[in-house]
């Protein structure tokens, strides 16, 4: 890091500030013993302040240090991810396996999973991308969609369906059964009223 103790033409302490990168100078007021230590920070505080950078006791400009952030960002942005550097198809050991674990974990006559096996989990007992497994079972094997835990689950849920559709019907024959009894009765009522307002009062005396 270039940062001299120097003295303008009156004789004031200044520093000249010197860029590590391209060489350019400037200067910034700063008092300074006969070792030029005593304004080093305030030196450096104040060149920072004018857009210089201080960084690594590297000095630099503000031109250089702007330029040294865009390739700084360039390089980030070059780097590859894992995802992008991993290999695209699985090698002849990775294919194997798959196949052995495949031949043990796969029904070929339901074509289904057996279990509760999945190409996931065939992935992670293998450390391989789930995707190698779904291709290989595909070509090979059959379809993926379904194994033995979901198709007891979709039987339990059709088994629940029926039931409760059953109970639905009976329910709804339960229903009309009352509504024909409230109807009987409700019809039953008027005609005790219609009886009762022919009768009348008077009627019902003499016929005592």
């Amino acid at each position: 890091m270039a940062l001299d103790p120097v003295r303008d033409a009156r004789g004031a302490p200044r520093y000249r500030c010197i860029c590590d990168d391209c060489g350019r100078e400037d200067t910034v007021a700063a008092r300074h013993g006969r070792d030029g230590s005593d304004g080093h920070g305030q030196a450096v505080s104040k060149i920072q302040r004018l857009g210089w950078s201080y960084i690594g006791k590297r000095l630099r400009c503000g031109t250089c240090e702007a330029k040294r952030k865009v390739e700084k960002m360039a390089a980030k942005t070059e780097q590859k991810t894992p995802a992008e550097t991993a290999p695209r198809e699985p090698t002849r050991v990775q294919k194997r396996e798959i196949m052995e674990i495949l031949s043990e974990v796969y029904d070929h006559d339901r074509q289904c999973y057996c279990g509760g096996e999945t190409d996931d989990t065939v992935a992670k007992v293998l450390n391989v991308m789930p995707g190698w497994v779904a291709g290989i079972r595909d070509e090979f094997f059959g379809p993926g969609g379904s194994n033995d835990d979901m198709a007891a689950l979709g039987d339990e849920i059709r088994k629940f369906m029926q039931d409760t559709q059953a109970r639905l019907t009976a329910a709804k024959l339960e229903v009309e059964s009352l509504e024909a009894v409230i109807s009987r009765v409700s019809s039953m009522s008027k005609t005790l009223d219609q009886i009762k307002d022919a009768v009348g009062p008077r009627n019902l005396v003499r016929v005592k």
